[in-house]
């Protein structure tokens, strides 16, 4: 992925999250009946949304170290959540930071995964000298 491509994503998540995070509480509610949905939608969104963008920052070209996402990341939680005072019917909880922290934590992890994984077909094998004892078809 190219870095304006990854930064470009990630503004879109910002946005995303910026823009759900000021929906009122009522329309919020009823979003959430028409869609017979068993949990809270919102918080299911808050938590794929800081996995992506952990995910995002952690992976290259990006590659920041963990501890720069998580502190932007707690500071991008601690303001959505701060700005919900200014929606209708919005309050903020701090289980919704936890929850916003936890995709990060899963975020990061998912990046670490993938990055530790060789790709397909680049398995190294070992090769040993063919005067190795114990290799050679001759024994002592």
């Amino acid at each position: 992925m190219r870095p304006r491509l990854a930064w470009c994503a990630v503004g879109l998540l910002v946005l995303v999250l910026m823009v759900g995070t000021q929906i009122p509480g009522l329309t919020r509610d009823m979003l959430e009946r028409s869609l017979h949905a068993p949990f809270p939608l919102s918080s299911l969104a808050h938590f794929l949304l800081f996995v992506g963008m952990a995910w995002l920052l952690a992976s290259r070209p990006i590659a920041w170290p963990v501890a720069r996402i998580g502190a932007g990341l707690l500071g991008l939680a601690l303001l959505t959540e701060g700005l919900q005072v200014f929606a209708i019917n919005r309050h903020p909880r701090w289980l919704d930071v936890g929850i916003d922290m936890a995709g990060f934590l899963v975020g990061t992890l998912i990046a670490a995964w993938v990055a530790g994984r060789a790709p397909r077909g680049a398995r190294r094998v070992r090769s040993q000298p063919a005067d190795a004892p114990g290799r050679s078809g001759a024994g002592p």
